[in-house]
């Protein structure tokens, strides 16, 4: 008799803890009895007893069949998952399992029907069901963003290609007329017109210098223009660096004498010819030298230094002055078109931030690399590195 107690109340703990109920039908499927947490049937055990199971629990109602089946041995069992029903404090997830219940002499008399509490994985299959449509949501969002994106990214490469071919058209036709003005500038400078007055020939000098700088500017807007579109090509042969550089320098001679600078070139012994385009190298020197030259201060100081690189295979020119420098911020962009760093204002020079961005594109083109060391009125040393030729290049 002890023992009997002992297992009940060891089995309604059971049912307690794990959150079950069980009722029993009849053949008539009439409740008989009820046991374990009778809330998850919302009713006591008094109150259920004699109620047809289909009262006790409604959604078994059109599950006729099955429990006829069960009663007649044709099927072990019938499960129904997912009832909901309204607790206290939140919403019931409950599974139900009907069984076959039998007396001593084994014949089905009845049916036992489980009440499992199943909220908690219930309320995680519902957060994950939300999150789900969430996601699909975002998903939506972001693939119709991204359509936007794609859309005003195609206008903008529409319009970045009008812009550049505007401004290759452009430059085109100011270069003829240009090049046409300072042809007869020359012409009048050199007294083919007859002669001129002191007077005439500083203002000729002064248009004339205009004229050249808007030359330039159209040059370096359709070099831009051309790196942009890839229709750069290089003419590579093996060159003499030292010799390209000290072209340039002497070109340059009248402007650094102009504001007494010093300028000095250091090149390593037996150092090989590089495999460059002998016009674009002349330009990418003259763009750094020029540089150098305007933004550096009247008696300022200028090297140029010629070595083997640190990485092999590549010959390293630098470029020191000792003029304004750059800031850590605008090193970040100076490459970039028509960026002029702060300091460049500091000056009076004019510049259209074109330069350093063909440089680069030429210098890349060529295989090798561009990058600086400067700081704020400590001058600046710009390195360039141009592939060596190997034997085979000539």
């Amino acid at each position: 008799m002890i023992n009997n107690e002992l297992d009940i109340s060891i089995a309604h703990l059971l049912f307690q803890e794990r959150r079950l109920a069980y009722a029993m039908s009849d053949a008539a499927l009439r409740v008989v009895r009820l046991g374990g947490e009778l809330s998850l049937f919302g009713c006591a055990d008094k109150d259920c007893v004699g109620l047809s199971v289909y009262d006790l629990v409604p959604e078994l109602i059109g599950s006729e069949q099955e429990m006829d089946n069960i009663l007649a041995g044709r099927q072990p069992r019938f499960e129904l998952s997912w009832l909901n029903r309204d607790g206290e404090e939140r919403t019931l997830y409950l599974n139900l399992i009907n069984l076959p219940h039998r007396d001593a002499a084994g014949q089905i008399n009845g049916l036992v029907h489980l009440l499992e509490d199943n909220t908690s994985v219930g309320e995680t299959g519902q957060h994950l069901v939300q999150q789900r449509n969430e996601l699909r949501l975002l998903r939506d969002q972001l693939l119709r963003q991204n359509q936007h994106l794609a859309s005003f990214n195609a206008e903008l490469k529409r319009m970045d290609e009008m812009k550049s071919m505007f401004v290759s058209i452009a430059a085109h036709e100011l270069r003829s007329p240009l090049t046409s003005i300072n042809g007869y500038l020359e012409m009048l400078l050199e007294g083919m017109f007859g002669a001129l007055s002191q007077a005439q020939e500083e203002a000729l000098h002064i248009i004339e210098s205009s004229v050249k700088h808007l030359i330039s500017i159209t040059s370096n807007l359709l070099d831009a223009t051309r790196l942009e579109a890839g229709r750069v090509e290089l003419i590579l042969v093996p060159s003499a660096l030292p010799l390209l550089v000290q072209k340039v320098v002497t070109e340059m001679m009248p402007q650094l004498e102009a504001k007494e600078q010093v300028i000095e070139m250091t090149i390593a012994p037996d150092l090989p010819p590089v495999l460059c385009d002998r016009m674009r190298t002349l330009q990418i020197i003259g763009n750094l030298l020029d540089n150098a030259c305007k933004y550096t201060a009247r008696g300022g100081h200028i090297s140029i230094n010629l070595a083997l690189a640190a990485e092999p295979g590549f010959a390293l020119l630098a470029v020191s002055d000792t003029g304004v420098g750059i800031s850590a911020n605008d090193q970040l962009r100076l490459f970039n078109r028509f960026f002029r760093a702060e300091s460049a204002y500091l000056t009076s020079e004019a510049g259209t931030g074109l330069g350093l961005h063909i440089a680069r594109g030429l210098i890349e083109l060529h295989g090798g690399r561009i990058w600086l060391e400067s700081a704020v009125g400590r001058g600046t040393t710009f390195f360039v590195t141009f592939l060596i030729a190997d034997e085979d290049s000539g």
